[in-house]
């Protein structure tokens, strides 16, 4: 609580905040009150003592005993052990005393006298070696013949081979032409938008081999592939057949050489002929 002169009712420090609960007096005159409420309360006599009458003796306490002390024992560091005397060095054999040579006795000196004659050497004749006979010289054994390597079969299958020429010209297809599957791919190598339109409309006999043969009835697509005599030219024929022919396309297997009669039906990545039916 704050005092009317905005101080704490007991240590008088300022209180400025208005949260506090205000009393009507003052510091000064709280604390005037408060000295005055000390002097009015009497101090309260101090016992007597008789100085004079002798302390009644106490009864002896028994001695009891007084408690151990730790023994507290040093701990002695071990005796360091002496090193180990080193081994006594092997005494160096004596050196082997070397027996001196004794020098040769020299050579009598001869009398000077006539040399000897030298001995004639006599010549070797090397001996004639005997004449090898030679036998009939054996024939080298014929080396095994090599399997054909899968690889470099593959590799040259592969290679790509130069498409046959087509003697056909243009100007020269008619109606009901019989056509290799090798001229009509040179024919639309040489000219493709000519040939196109030479084509219109007109009916083919067309032959060649089976590289595929594709039936889905479920989606009404049937048609085989013809290829030329390169398994792999920029343009094969595609025969499309109708329901009615399924039986005779149905017996074709790929590899088989055949004649196909269709209509000229244009060309996307296939030149494409409608209305198949085996020739």
């Amino acid at each position: 609580m704050r005092t009317a002169d905005w101080a704490c009712q007991w240590c008088g420090y300022p209180l400025l905040s208005g949260s506090y609960k205000k009393l009507d007096k003052t510091f000064k005159e709280l604390q005037e009150e408060r000295h005055a409420a000390w002097r009015s309360v009497s101090p309260e006599p101090e016992p007597e003592f008789d100085f004079e009458a002798e302390p009644e003796p106490e009864a002896p306490s028994q001695p009891q005993p007084a408690p151990e002390r730790p023994v507290f024992r040093h701990r002695t560091a071990p005796e360091p052990k002496p090193p180990p005397e080193p081994e006594p060095e092997p005494e160096p054999e004596p050196e082997p005393v070397l027996e001196r040579e004794t020098e040769p006795a020299p050579e009598p000196e001869r009398e000077p006298g006539p040399e000897p004659e030298p001995t004639p050497q006599l010549e070797r004749v090397p001996e004639p070696r005997p004449a090898l006979e030679l036998g009939p010289v054996p024939k080298p054994a014929p080396e095994p013949e090599r399997a054909p390597d899968p690889v470099a079969a593959r590799m040259v299958e592969a290679a790509p081979q130069p498409s046959p020429t087509s003697t056909v010209k243009p100007e020269d297809i008619r109606d009901g032409m019989t056509l290799t599957v090798d001229e009509i791919d040179a024919l639309f190598r040489a000219d493709k938008t000519g040939v196109n339109s030479r084509l219109a409309n007109k009916t083919l006999l067309v032959k060649g081999i089976v590289s595929k043969v594709f039936i889905r009835d479920h989606i009404d697509v049937r048609y085989i592939l013809l290829t030329g005599s390169t398994p792999k030219i920029p343009w094969s024929v595609r025969c499309v057949f109708g329901p009615k022919e399924l039986p005779q396309m149905s017996r074709l297997s790929e590899g088989e050489t055949v004649t196909m009669r269709g209509q000229y039906d244009g060309y996307s990545k296939n030149i494409i002929l409608k209305d198949c039916v085996l020739a």
